[in-house]
């Protein structure tokens, strides 16, 4: 199988451990989906710009030959694919913390 495609299934299997996690949060129905497409748009964007950019000539679809700067964005998005899940998860449960601080705050 093509290391694309096992570096796809990987990203995939991060963003719906995440979308477990986050759908597992008490929040409001519309919350708990803005969050869930927030940690599936993010690797899809960086996918799809990454693709682009290869297509479009603007950075070389092999590391070797990358500038130095191409090397960065590349390393950059490879973090994104699979933190950007992991960072809209802990946004969720900073924000359902301060919730029900909010809360307890508000009953006293």
């Amino acid at each position: 199988m093509p290391d694309q495609i096992l570096i796809y299934l990987i990203v995939a299997l991060n963003a719906i451990c995440q979308l477990m996690l986050i759908w597992r949060q008490k929040f409001a129905p519309g919350v708990k989906w803005r969050y869930c497409c927030l940690a599936i748009a993010i690797p899809v964007v960086i996918m799809v710009s990454m693709r682009l950019f290869i297509a479009g000539g603007l950075i070389h679809g092999r590391v070797a030959d990358q500038t130095t700067f191409e090397r960065y964005l590349t390393t950059i998005a490879s973090i994104l694919l699979l933190a950007g899940p992991w960072l809209v998860t802990i946004t969720t449960l900073f924000t359902r913390k301060r919730q029900s601080m909010v809360t307890i705050a508000t009953t006293e």
